[in-house]
């Protein structure tokens, strides 16, 4: 049987792991990640930068930068997806 301390410690744990896998969205709120606004707030922020990222013209640093954040939100939009067809599957 699992003592009081084993108890708290789990539940510190799912605590912490519950607050690390919340995502910051545009409007200053936060959300759980993978939940649809998580999802729909990301394809928001691809779609706004990816003109900017157009506008510059190719081989320029500034180009290259909106190219690296473009592809770090896409790689968090791919990660917040399995995240929640997982949680959906679960349910």
């Amino acid at each position: 049987m699992p003592t009081k301390l084993d108890l708290v410690a789990a539940y510190v744990r799912l605590m912490v792991e519950k607050k690390m896998r919340e995502a910051d969205v545009t409007d200053g709120s936060k959300v759980p990640f993978g939940s649809e606004a998580h999802i729909s707030d990301l394809e928001k922020r691809i779609a706004d930068l990816t003109p900017w990222r157009d506008r510059q013209r190719k081989g320029t640093e500034s180009r290259a930068n909106y190219a690296r954040v473009l592809t770090r939100l896409k790689a968090e939009l791919k990660s917040a997806k399995r995240a929640f067809e997982k949680q959906k599957s679960e349910d």
